[in-house]
């Protein structure tokens, strides 16, 4: 059992995200209809239930959101996102994941108003993606230690 002294003042919120490589070095983003990102470009995914999985958030919201169905296959890290509600902080904590496509079809949701595939460096360059994805991306790059590339090939 916590103890009242350890539990923390505010709320910690925790996510999942899925990063999903297209073919020509591009990632997914969709315009999401929700909350806390409302109308901007983010990465599919969603808040952890309490009777699931990191993992099992990050294949679960993917499907919700975008109607693939996805595998995870890497941990590329944890992020955090300050937030505030009602005058009140919250530090939103995201798990971002590599995932592949195992099958689905891109669909519409009242979460997902939109989708498009971007390069790195149009995802850098567009003032409608939060800048806790734009750090995602960046640790995405840097993760896999090749250069991932900036822009679409010829």
């Amino acid at each position: 059992m916590i103890s009242d002294k350890d539990i923390a003042k505010g709320k910690v919120l925790l996510s999942a995200c899925a990063i999903i490589e297209g073919k020509d070095n591009e990632v997914l983003l969709m315009y999401e209809g929700d909350m806390p990102y409302h109308k901007q470009w983010v990465l599919p995914g969603g808040y952890v239930r309490p009777d699931e999985t990191v993992e099992q958030t990050v294949i679960r919201e993917v499907e919700e959101e975008t109607g693939l169905k996805v595998a995870y296959t890497k941990l590329i890290g944890l992020y955090e996102d300050f937030l505030i509600e009602n005058y009140e902080p919250i530090n939103h904590v995201i798990a971002a994941y590599k995932v592949e496509v195992v099958g689905g079809r891109i669909v519409f949701s009242k979460e997902a108003m939109a989708y498009k595939w971007l390069t790195l460096k149009e995802v850098f360059g567009d003032t409608e993606v939060p800048e806790v994805f734009k750090g995602i991306l960046q640790g995405f790059s840097k993760e896999h230690k090749r250069r991932f590339s900036l822009s679409r090939r010829s």
